[in-house]
């Protein structure tokens, strides 16, 4: 169904976007840009709308009504928005609910992370609509800023529209329930947008229910029963999902690992996804992590890492670890040598250290910071000689990326007064709305910053936080380095120890590998996620008991245990085997190996006959996604082997179809990065009646996790 691409909300939202009337101007450019791919995410909406909720109420000649039918499908949709770290996603979400108020949606609900702060900030960034209310669902006094004006807000939804910003905590939500209850919010097409969706959203009962056991708890999570579905028997209906049955539920997150995870009839897994890509000028993963080699020379580390002992953390128990002066030292300099060239920033530039979630711990890093601030005041009242020597390390970082750097004596100058201006700045769920001072700011927190918070003009990150089993979703979150800070990127380090480098690295890389797995694929289909050592993908307590399956790291071949006897379907692999040139018959073992394309490969792996009750790995949904996984380093083709199978029966009770280790070597040597697929016929080669097929993996690769259904 066709959408309105200029209607008056979203042309007006872009206008206050460009003039930065409740943030920082952007450029006509950039607004254009994010307009580009969310009018494809906006007519993606409307059509799933329209198909899986009700026909004829939301599109371009959309009624703007809801009736009181039932939804057209078997389950509510979930549409995914699936962003980066820090990449703007709330400029995506503000001309996404332009486009759908343009398209019939009357109310707009956006959920966020449960922080005044962030609900506050996201409030105001959303007044950049160009037509609806908007309030945030935060009490003002003792009283929401919508009360008193429900009748009016009553009559104009219709007319106007309306937009709710809301934490998503056990007080605001239901508050928020009750008053769009009094609006009669169901009679219109409602969009919620569930930003960190990931985060509080999930049933964090969910493992513990799904046991069985008689000691687990009866219902779901209270996040979970007020977004999705309430099934406490006192509070039955009492959800957004169940309030609104004719809305769309839109997830936004940088780490959707846990949806991916659920089962796939699951309330909350994506039945589809849209992948948001940063603007120009973002840097992610790929700039701060991607080249890091922990073998590497120390003159050939990364332009934005300098590395820290690997005891910081201990050491920050009972006294200030070196690494936190040093990025301290590096700060004060490279601030006051950007503001050469970009002037200061209204709310200055920014040092955060992120050291744990323990706020008592915020208060010792505050007190070390105050201390070494101190001891930096009395170094610039020094002589010359012994402010130059107190500096001349920060210095050589500074210049070895920043090429017209300005003279050490000059800095120094510029600290003397910049340092008048520093301020140490708890942000915990304990500390007010983070107020800037106009020249270094120093950003001390935990579980608050890895969630949402922008942090603009971050020049610095001291980040030692670590678990003994890192969870990706979270530890990913951390990356508040990550962002539009190209125009500056020669300014900016990271200050971690090496294993915290190899750790971002290693989820960067399974990051990408997840992107192009879910790359224009529908979410139906089985998604797989790379999982470094030593870590796991989320929390597993919002996970089904036994649902989550895993491709053990250093596997080195995935089979069926059966082989299932077929002549047609054998017949078709056969044809297919010998269209692209695969010898069938061939007595020399390294003469088998061939390379045909993946789209032949994907033919195979379809084909084959597989029991529908086979006890193996192999899964075609799996296959296809393992397959996806390393498409990059199959552009040019896989590699098929083809041998007889060893028709013998193991004391286990299934086909020895195995192939041995010197296959496995050699299939690794053809294919060093990507697997390559083996197989197996059974009967004459001419006419054989089934074929056992394995995918052999490459040395050293990964473990994956799945969800079995």
């Amino acid at each position: 169904m066709p959408i309105k691409r200029n209607g008056p909300v979203t042309t007006g939202t872009k206008q206050n976007l460009v003039e930065g009337v409740q943030s920082s101007p952007m450029s006509p450019s950039a607004v254009d840009a994010v307009m580009d791919q969310v009018v494809v995410f906006a007519d993606q909406l409307v059509d799933t709308y329209s198909i899986q909720v009700a026909a004829g109420e939301v599109g371009s000649d959309g009624s703007g009504t809801a009736s009181e039918e039932p939804i057209i499908g078997a389950r509510a949709p979930r549409a995914l928005l699936y962003g980066r770290i820090q990449s703007g996603k709330t400029v995506s979400m503000i001309l996404t609910s332009a486009l759908a108020l343009d398209n019939g949606f009357r109310v707009v609900v956006v959920l966020t992370t449960d922080n005044v702060a962030l609900v506050r900030q996201t409030a105001s960034r959303f007044k950049d609509l160009d037509g609806p209310r908007v309030f945030a669902a935060v009490k003002e006094g003792s009283s929401y800023e919508w009360q008193g004006q429900e009748g009016e807000l009553r009559d104009t939804v219709s007319a106007e529209g309306l937009v709710l910003v809301c934490a998503k905590n056990h007080i605001n939500l239901p508050e928020v329930i009750r008053f769009l209850q009094q609006l009669d919010a169901s009679n219109y097409p409602v969009l919620v947008l569930d930003d960190e969706a990931d985060a509080a959203t999930p049933d964090t009962t969910l493992a513990a229910r799904s046991t069985g056991k008689a000691n687990a708890p009866q219902y779901r999570s209270k996040m979970n029963r007020l977004v999705v579905a309430n099934d406490r028997p006192e509070e039955a209906g009492f959800s957004l999902g169940e309030e609104l049955p004719h809305s769309l539920y839109v997830q936004v997150t940088a780490t959707p690992y846990v949806l991916f995870l659920q089962k796939e009839y699951a309330d909350l897994r994506p039945s589809t996804t849209f992948l948001l890509e940063p603007g120009a000028g973002y840097t992610g993963g790929e700039v701060f992590f991607s080249q890091y080699d922990p073998d590497a020379a120390e003159d050939e580390r990364p332009r934005n890492l300098v590395f820290v002992g690997a005891t910081e953390a201990i050491l920050m128990r009972r006294t200030a670890p070196p690494g936190l002066a040093r990025s301290i030292n590096f700060f004060v300099l490279s601030a006051c040598a950007l503001s050469v060239s970009k002037g200061w920033p209204t709310q200055g530039f920014k040092h955060l250290s992120h050291t744990s979630h323990k706020m008592d711990e915020h208060e010792t890093v505050s007190g070390y910071i105050e201390a070494h601030l101190n001891l930096v005041r009395r170094r610039l009242r020094a002589s010359v000689d012994e402010t130059r020597e107190f500096f001349r390390e920060a210095y050589n970082e500074l210049t070895r990326t920043v090429q017209e750097c300005p003279a050490l004596d000059d800095l120094i100058a510029s600290a003397r007064s910049a340092i008048r201006h520093a301020e140490v700045i708890r942000i915990n769920s304990k500390a007010d709305v983070p107020v800037y001072g106009p020249r270094l700011n120093f950003l001390v927190g935990g579980n608050i910053l890895g969630r949402g918070l922008t942090i603009d003009a971050l020049l610095t990150t001291y980040y030692i936080r670590e678990a003994k089993t890192s969870q990706m979703d979270t530890v990913w979150q951390h990356a508040r380095m990550f962002g539009y800070r190209q125009s500056y990127l020669d300014h900016v380090r990271i200050y971690l120890p090496h294993r915290l480098a190899a750790r971002f690295r290693e989820i960067h890389e399974a990051e990408e590998a997840l992107r192009l797995t879910v790359e224009g694929e529908n979410n139906g289909n089985t998604v797989l996620i790379r999982v470094p050592l030593a870590s796991r993908p989320t929390r597993p307590n919002a996970l089904e008991a036994g649902a989550v399956r895993t491709v053990q790291a250093g596997r080195d071949q995935i089979h069926p245990h059966f082989y299932a006897e077929d002549s047609d379907a054998a017949a078709l692999v056969l044809d297919i085997l010998r269209g692209n040139g695969v010898p069938i018959t061939e007595a020399d073992r390294q003469r088998r190996a061939t390379t045909v394309p993946l789209e032949a490969i994907n033919a195979l792996i379809e084909s084959v006959a597989i029991l529908d009750d086979d006890p193996g790995l192999w899964d075609l949904e799996t296959i296809e996604a393992l397959l996806r996984s390393f498409s990059d380093h199959m552009q040019g083709g896989g590699t098929v082997y083809v041998r007889e199978v060893e028709d013998t029966l193991t004391e286990r009770g299934w086909w020895r179809g195995r192939l041995s280790g010197q296959e496995i070597a050699l299939l690794r040597r053809v294919s060093p990065q990507a697997p390559s697929l083996a197989l197996l016929y059974v009967g004459d080669p001419d006419e054989p009646i089934a074929w056992f097929p394995t995918v052999v993996m490459p040395q050293g690769s990964p473990t994956y996790v799945f969800t079995g259904e």
